[in-house]
């Protein structure tokens, strides 16, 4: 009887023993724990300012712009607006008072805008859609004008063309005051788009 009662108390007293190590080995962990914790808190309060994004303002950076496009070219094909330029095959037509100066004043000033947009470099496309757009803009009088005119203006260019000095007292009582400076390239480059928009019964 004495055994078994020696047997429960030691058991009783294994079972304490074993709770306590178990207690103080929680505690130590959760102290480990906290003291494992607290340095990443202080480095946390100790970061540089300067890394930190101040309340209330906008840190992203604007979005890049587009360049704009200039819509005058682009409607022309990158070249330049032919109206001014062209703005002498109408208002007169052949056999009227002036017509020889007024051709010659149209073909300098058409030569003059051949020569600034370099048709020769251009693509035969390019060239004729820029043309054909202002020809179609023209009502229906001003295109059979520029029809009747056309030849006669295409006559007085082939002459500076082929005689700058001879052409330029012609130029001049047209009030022209220089030769355009036009090859005879560029001018081949326009003429060629002209003819294939003008129709050729109005020609």
């Amino acid at each position: 009887m004495k055994y078994h009662i020696w047997s429960r108390a030691g058991a009783a007293g294994c079972c304490a023993a074993l709770c306590l190590v178990l207690l103080l080995g929680g505690c130590g962990g959760q102290k480990a724990a906290t003291s494992t914790a607290a340095p990443s808190s202080q480095s946390l309060s100790q970061a540089p300012a300067s890394e930190a994004v101040p309340s209330g303002e906008d840190d992203t950076q604007p979005a890049p712009t587009t360049p704009q496009v200039d819509d005058t070219e682009n409607s022309w094909n990158g070249l330049s607006d032919p109206t001014s330029a062209f703005s002498g095959c109408l208002g007169w037509g052949p056999g009227t008072a002036g017509s020889s100066l007024k051709s010659a004043a149209a073909a300098a000033s058409m030569m003059e805008w051949a020569d600034a947009n370099g048709l020769a470099g251009r693509s035969g496309s390019s060239v004729r859609d820029c043309l054909a757009g202002w020809y179609d803009g023209l009502d229906t009088f001003d295109q059979e004008n520029v029809a009747e005119c056309w030849p006669l203006i295409q006559q007085s260019a082939q002459r500076i063309l082929d005689d700058p000095e001879g052409a330029a007292a012609e130029l001049s009582d047209a009030g022209v005051q220089e030769v355009p400076a036009c090859s005879q390239e560029d001018w081949s480059a326009l003429a060629g788009a002209l003819n294939a928009i003008v129709p050729e019964p109005m020609q």
